[in-house]
Order: structure tokens, then sequence, then C-alpha cells
């Protein structure tokens, strides 16, 4: 796992993401969860009053997003959460997002794609 989340912080131009993320799971502000070979890591957030979980890290085989989305949505609404998001650079998020229920929100200032789900 900890090369996974390694890998894609090197990919995304973020080689302290580990560091990041295993603090913030220490501190309660973000939580992993690992389901055999998959796993993600959410981070709960408030905007405006508004409880929402950022998708911060996630990874698996083919299928895995679709696979826990239902989980992820759970999880997200047990803590009174009224949107997921993740943010990619990912192209092939532009076609598979919208499958799933994701809708596109303005890029972030990184220019990174941003997708939401409100639940």
């Amino acid at each position: 796992m900890r090369a996974v989340i390694h890998r894609i912080g090197k990919s995304v131009g973020e080689p302290a993401l580990p560091m990041k993320i295993a603090s913030a799971c220490r501190q309660k502000q973000a939580f992993l969860f690992l389901r055999g070979d998959d796993g993600f890591v959410l981070k709960p957030l408030a905007e405006d009053g508004v409880i929402g979980v950022l998708v911060w890290v996630g990874w698996g085989d083919g299928g895995a997003p679709e696979r826990h989305l239902p989980e992820v949505k759970r999880l997200a609404r047990l803590i009174g959460a009224r949107w997921l998001r993740f943010h990619s650079a990912r192209k092939g998020w532009l076609k598979v997002a919208p499958r799933m229920g994701w809708v596109r929100q303005p890029d972030d200032a990184d220019g990174l794609y941003v997708f939401q789900i409100n639940l």
C-alpha cells in the first residue's frame, strides 16, 4: 500500500503525499480504507458550513472506483456529508466519471479536473 501511495504521489508531482496522508490519518483528518488490493483515502471537509468528503486518493484494479463507490457514499452519509468530490489529472475520467454519476465541476487552481456527486 505504501508503495502505491508513493507512486501516486510521484505521478502527480507530490512526493510527500504518503507523509501527508499518514499525518492526516494520525490526526483523524483523513481515513484510510483497504479492501484487498484496493484502497482509498477519504478526507472530510466543510465548505460554507456544508460537510463533504474529498476522495483524496484511490487505487485498485479495473473497476475499483465503481465497485467501492456505494461504500464511499455510505461512509460519507454516516458523517452527514452532502457531497463527494475528487480531483484528477487523468483525462480518462472525462468519459468514465459521468457514467458513474460524477458531475464535472470547474477545474481547480492547479488545472486538475474536478468531479462531484451530490448526496
